[in-house]
């Protein structure tokens, strides 16, 4: 009922991703079983303290080497972390200039992940909660540089607020494509980050759309749509995403979950219900 891709400067993207981030030990597995059960875009981060990319690199590997899926079906995200977001496992010289940090984190990116071409990469959030840093323009800059070499296909930035991304988009010479932001309902499911993406061209990315969400996922009018559509409550959440234009992010460690997510595809909410979900956070 609804396209599994965007097409984006001729990227496809898929429109769920399968997140990597606290998988620890079982990385791999979990990975290759996303694959096996049809998960096409793999989020990661040369982050050792949440991620472990290598291992993402490893589930790839032998599912391209089983004949599962090939490079070229896969959309493959990674993202650059500033010193403060790391444990001691760094991916870069911590002395060195942040540039040259992005370009060392993003070599070991394509090492880890066995590729030569990175489909998206992200800034892992600013420096600093209120507007961009020095060290936030350095970065940037060194992944346009990274964007101009054609190692990376497109650019994007996670955990940020309207205000700095504004000021990115205002200042950037190749403007990120994705937004990557945890996902309240609360706060009108980061409705103003979400308008300025849909305003600019920019993809919205939704992570944590179940764990941030525990209240608004107990709320009667979610379990009254599910039953309407015979699904869960999740697959209702994610199609709400979906709906409103929000790639979201699963990072489930569950095979059945896996599938039940996927077929969120199979399915559409009515404009009303989407409407209903919209306004929980306020109501």
């Amino acid at each position: 009922m609804t396209s599994r891709t965007l097409s984006i400067e001729s990227v496809q993207v898929p429109r769920f991703l399968y997140g990597t981030a606290w998988k620890e030990d079982e990385t791999q597995s979990l990975t290759e079983m996303a694959l096996r059960h049809g998960f096409r875009g793999i989020d990661t981060a040369n982050q050792r303290r949440h991620y472990h990319e290598a291992a993402v690199g490893q589930a790839i590997a032998t599912s391209v080497e089983s004949g599962l899926v090939s490079r070229n079906d896969l959309f493959l995200q990674s993202k650059f972390t500033f010193r403060r977001g790391q444990d001691d496992r760094l991916p870069y010289d911590p002395e060195a200039p942040i540039p040259a940090q992005v370009e060392q984190s993003f070599a070991s990116s394509l090492d880890h992940l066995g590729t030569q071409v990175i489909d998206s990469y992200l800034l892992h959030g600013p420096t600093q909660s209120v507007g961009l840093g020095s060290a936030d323009w350095e970065a940037w800059r060194a992944l346009e540089a990274i964007h101009d070499s054609g190692r990376a296909r497109l650019l994007g930035v996670s955990n940020i607020t309207i205000e700095q991304l504004e000021r990115l988009c205002q200042r950037a010479r190749v403007k990120p494509r994705f937004v990557q932001n945890r996902c309240y309902a609360v706060r009108g499911w980061d409705r103003r980050v979400r308008e300025f993406c849909a305003a600019n061209g920019l993809v919205y990315q939704g992570f944590s759309l179940l764990t941030a969400n525990r209240a608004a996922l107990a709320h009667p009018e979610i379990a009254r749509i599910a039953r309407r559509h015979s699904r869960t409550i999740s697959q209702v959440v994610f199609r709400f995403a979906l709906d409103v234009g929000i790639v979201p992010l699963t990072g489930t460690t569950d095979a059945a979950h896996m599938q039940a997510d996927l077929e969120v595809f199979d399915f559409r909410l009515e404009p009303e219900q989407v409407e209903r979900i919209e306004g929980l956070g306020s109501g």
